[in-house]
């Protein structure tokens, strides 16, 4: 997923400093394993002391230095959030020798120097060593090997943690939604791995396209919002939630109905409100799939706010049958405009074996249990009735819906599994 019409091509553009960036272009070392490598540099040339366009901070030229190039270095990704932007600046002699390096760190930046404090080059060219990951840059493998638990974790158990970083100089000029920052969340975490640390792959940053820092600039909104655009378009994901209400919303349990066996009131379970605003949160697709009267339901949406979550419902006196019977699931797809072959990736959550476990699966959709009712049976009746997933609470949902993506981008990615090499 690096080259598609959505992502527009990176601009071809040189200036009068062109040859002199592009003959300095430090050498930068990766992690064995890091899958994210810069895409593109913009670069800045100062022979006086000014401020930088790009970083906060004041370039200085001070007694013996010459020139300065300063090497704004993209990627598409750190592996916490969509794009990455790192520095590294090269300080020169009268004669072009290099005499100092410093990379960005952190939001911060320092002189980039081995273990004995010694300029490190190649060629006579800077050399950087990039942190896994987290790209932030030293003058030595040492030096990070000493961010090991920090860095270890951010490309572990936090890979993804973020989604899109926008930053002062593009706010206004990205759109994003709930969909794509959620699929930039799950494309990150389907490359989580953990370091190396052999910093044994060796990038030569003439590789990639170089051109002004104004040019790079420009192009890094329509980059950004060109892998949003195609992460919506082509990265598998659950295409819709299906909910059933009694017992996995409302307590069936605290219902009060008239005689009639309309619902008056019911009391929600616990975490139900909170899964129903995550879901919301995640760009979820939400359809209420229920047994039962349409008044009913409309008392309890009215009660608890629910209408705004739900893109849907199918609700059984509407069609006159029940779950497990097929047309309420056709029902639901049809109304959210699912295509039939899409439909392994509609998840079915329910409190029924009988009914929402065996409808799911006999139509075809992912079946999620919530066995939290003490009411009606715990045991499946036939294999029908075996859930492919079975959660105890409400929220419980959204660590298997995260699993489900998480797996279905690794397969789409040919990625292995986390943390394996």
């Amino acid at each position: 997923m690096t080259s598609n019409t959505y992502l527009p091509p990176v601009p071809a553009e040189k200036d009068h400093h062109f040859e002199l960036a592009n003959q300095q272009a430090p050498i930068l070392y990766f992690d064995r394993l890091e899958p994210f490598l810069p895409v593109a540099v913009g670069y800045t040339v100062f022979t006086e002391t000014a401020p930088s366009a790009s970083f906060k901070r004041s370039i200085e030229l001070v007694e013996g230095c010459h020139t300065a190039i300063e090497y704004a270095i993209w990627w598409d990704w750190d592996i916490q959030h969509l794009y990455e932007l790192e520095h590294i600046w090269v300080y020169l002699d009268k004669r072009g020798k290099l005499i100092n390096t410093e990379g960005s760190f952190h939001g911060g930046f320092h002189v980039l120097r081995n273990a004995e404090g010694a300029l490190v080059s190649e060629t006579e060219r800077a050399v950087a060593f990039s942190e896994s990951g987290k790209h932030a840059f030293a003058g030595s493998a040492e030096q990070l090997k000493k961010l090991e638990p920090f860095t270890t974790a951010a490309c572990t158990t936090e890979a993804g943690s973020d989604d899109v970083l926008i930053n002062h100089m593009f706010e206004g000029k990205i759109a994003t939604n709930p969909l794509q920052k959620r699929l930039c969340k799950r494309f990150m975490k389907a490359h989580a791995f953990s370091p190396s640390y052999d910093f044994s792959n060796r990038f030569d940053l003439k590789s990639v396209p170089l051109m002004p820092w104004e040019r790079l600039k420009a192009w890094i909104p329509d980059r950004i919002n060109g892998w949003l655009n195609q992460l919506a378009a082509t990265m598998p994901h659950l295409k819709a939630v299906c909910l059933d209400c009694g017992d996995t919303l409302v307590d069936e349990g605290t219902e009060i109905k008239d005689s009639s066996e309309i619902v008056l009131s019911a009391e929600l379970i616990p975490g139900a409100a909170q899964l129903l605003e995550e879901l919301q949160t995640l760009g979820y697709r939400l359809a209420l799939v229920a047994d039962g009267f349409v008044q009913s339901f409309e008392t309890i949406f009215k009660q608890h706010g629910f209408q705004p979550y739900f893109e849907t419902k199918t609700i059984s006196e509407t069609l006159g049958v029940m779950k497990p019977n097929l047309q309420m699931f056709e029902d639901a797809l049809s109304q959210l405009g699912i295509r039939s072959q899409d439909k392994s990736q509609v998840i079915m959550v329910g409190n029924n074996l009988n009914r929402d476990i065996k409808g799911a699966n006999d139509f075809g959709l992912t079946s999620v249990w919530l066995d939290w009712a003490p009411r009606r049976s715990k045991i499946p009746a036939d294999t029908s009735e075996i859930p492919d997933y079975t959660i105890k609470t409400p929220l419980e949902l959204l660590t298997v819906l995260e699993s489900l993506e998480i797996e279905l981008t690794r397969e789409h990615l040919n990625r292995p599994h986390p943390f394996q090499e």
